[in-house]
């Protein structure tokens, strides 16, 4: 499988939950990236891989025997994002499982990664859907969002955000 929908991600996650077993406390994860926007937001279809930035033991390994099982890429579920994550601020949760449960991170520290990485037409999209679902004011959400930057590249976010905000509510 080359692109995940919604339906996709959610049925790998529980095929994951019952790959992983029962536990107590329930295992936690969280995703972000692509695959925190489809899920969320359902803005756009699919994306390439789920993103998990908190990981517990034998979720590799699990991930891979679901991977297996499905006939899907064995990196499905990986920790490529942990480049664009600074400290952690956990979203809704979006599945609960037989011992896990997944969580997406929050909006405001998604648009931080996205505003952090701003590769292409797609992290400009992304992050136009989580700013629309952001409130408060320019300074208030910037606020919101600052912590999380990754540094060295805050005033590369800083313009990426100036740029989204006068785009979605004109000069202030």
């Amino acid at each position: 499988m080359n692109r995940l929908s919604k339906s996709d991600i959610l049925h790998g996650l529980r095929e994951l939950a019952k790959e992983l077993g029962p536990s107590s406390p329930p295992r936690e994860i969280a995703i972000a990236g692509g695959a925190a926007i489809v899920v969320l937001y359902e803005t756009r279809q699919s994306t390439r891989d789920v993103d998990v930035v908190v990981s517990v033991p034998g979720v590799r390994e699990a991930a891979r025997a679901v991977a297996a099982r499905l006939g899907w890429r064995e990196d499905w579920l990986n920790d490529g994002a942990k480049g664009y994550l600074r400290g952690l601020s956990l979203g809704e949760v979006v599945m609960e499982g037989p011992g896990l449960i997944v969580r997406t991170l929050s909006p405001q520290h998604l648009l931080a990664m996205k505003l952090s990485a701003w590769r292409d037409d797609v992290d400009v999209a992304d992050a136009r859907v989580l700013l629309s679902n952001l409130s408060g004011d320019k300074q208030a959400i910037w606020v919101r969002i600052e912590p999380h930057l990754i540094p060295g590249r805050e005033l590369k976010a800083k313009y990426a955000f100036e740029d989204l905000w006068e785009a979605a509510h004109g000069r202030s």
